[in-house]
């Protein structure tokens, strides 16, 4: 008897629940958003304030723009013994009058990117004291940028190809 009992009560419960279940499509109203036209704004500037706005960027310009430097040479070592890999990079760059400082950014093939900064127009770099370098260089390009006083710098030079010494 109480095995029946728990069997219809089972049952009325799933079918109250069954009978209860209403399709959320016939609750929900479709989303229908209004379409905005947006027109296009057009701002002119005055001949005046145009000609103030270039001379005031180009004496920034000016002011705080140092030389673009330019690569000399580029090349990666990469020698392969008994006892292990060794790697070095190096790089050289003509000096740019006013620089305190310069930026190096190496770019593998694979995208990666490591920037070294140093005071001086050269940088050589080894791959014991370098992870970035462990794994080679090959088809990697360089460039560089300089910084001087008073937040002045450069454009980045060209890009340049890594030259890979094999031995």
């Amino acid at each position: 008897m109480k095995k029946n009992k728990k069997l219809v009560a089972i049952m009325c419960a799933v079918m109250v629940a069954v009978s209860c279940v209403v399709p959320t499509m016939a609750c929900t109203p479709p989303l229908n958003p209004p379409h905005v036209e947006i027109s296009e704004i057009e701002v002119k500037i005055d001949d005046k304030l145009q000609n103030a706005i270039d001379a005031a960027a180009k004496k920034f310009l000016e002011k705080n723009v140092l030389e673009k430097p330019s690569v000399k040479y580029t090349s990666y070592i990469k020698r392969t013994s008994r006892y292990g890999t060794y790697g070095c990079l190096s790089v050289q760059w003509d000096a740019i009058e006013n620089a305190t400082s310069y930026e190096i950014m190496v770019t593998k093939a694979d995208g990666n990117k490591k920037t070294y900064t140093t005071t001086y127009n050269g940088l050589i770099r080894a791959n014991y004291c370098d992870k970035f370098l462990e794994e080679g260089l090959e088809e990697a390009t360089i460039k560089v940028k300089a910084y001087g006083k008073d937040e002045t710098f450069s454009l980045w030079s060209d890009v340049v190809d890594v030259e890979k010494i094999v031995f």
